[in-house]
């Protein structure tokens, strides 16, 4: 039997595309993350330093053996944290009917303050990327999950989105502002800003409408990680041989 705390959480994902666990991380445990995801970012900047080339977000598991090549102990640590039962237990109940509830890690990311100018994100859907004909979007919108599993380390409010869009197709304003020429407008309808203390993680579906704004005060130190839910392989009959 589910626990109440559990089918809050599941009714609030259903019904709103995200949720918030609140104080999910200690300060210890904030600490220690911290160390080891700025152990990156300080790499990281130096590389930018160099090249002139800055990110919004560093991939940590992707590229980290760039990342964390003077501390391969801080990588180990961001992967266990990010594939850890705590964190996939509040995943769990997430998945659709027809798809498996065991979570798919893809990729887990820094988010942290910009050092050059302050910017706004594009409205998007994280299934429109790669595709460009919104009919097969539209249709992975409607049949897969994918969940974005974010944890703040210091305070941040740089996260807006549109609630309850995960479970529909796009209004008409959406898609104009999403898929068209300006698509950092200020009037998204319904959007709302998402506001995470240090230790708080949010849940949120990842095709849901939402954005980020990046700015380069106060300081920015978020995880996020992206996973996914497959559907179980169906096994093809083979005739005997005759």
């Amino acid at each position: 039997m589910m626990s109440t705390s559990t089918r809050d959480r599941i009714n609030a994902f259903r019904a709103q595309g995200l949720f918030i666990a609140r104080a999910f991380l200690d300060i210890a445990e904030r600490a220690e993350l911290r160390r080891a995801c700025d152990a990156a970012l300080l790499r990281t900047r130096a590389l930018s330093r160099e090249t002139g080339h800055s990110t919004p977000r560093i991939s940590l598991l992707t590229d980290g053996t760039t990342c964390f090549q003077d501390d391969p102990c801080a990588l180990e640590l961001i992967s266990t944290f990010v594939g850890s039962r705590r964190v996939c237990e509040l995943l769990a109940g997430l998945s659709r009917p027809g798809e498996e509830d065991t979570p798919r890690l893809k990729d887990a990311h820094y988010y942290h303050e910009q050092t050059r100018r302050d910017w706004d994100g594009d409205w998007h859907r994280d299934s429109q990327f790669g595709q460009s004909d919104p009919e097969i979007e539209r249709a992975i919108v409607a049949t897969t999950t994918s969940v974005h599993f974010r944890v703040a380390l210091e305070d941040d409010d740089r996260l807006e989105i549109v609630p309850g869009s995960h479970a529909r197709w796009d209004t008409p304003d959406e898609l104009r502002i999403r898929r068209g020429a300006d698509r950092t407008a200020l009037d998204m309808p319904n959007a709302a800003r998402v506001a995470l203390r240090a230790g708080d993680a949010c849940i949120f579906h990842a095709w849901s409408i939402h954005r980020a704004t990046y700015r380069r005060a106060p300081p920015r130190r978020t995880i996020d990680a992206l996973y996914t839910f497959a559907r179980p392989r169906v096994r093809q009959w083979t005739p005997p041989a005759t």
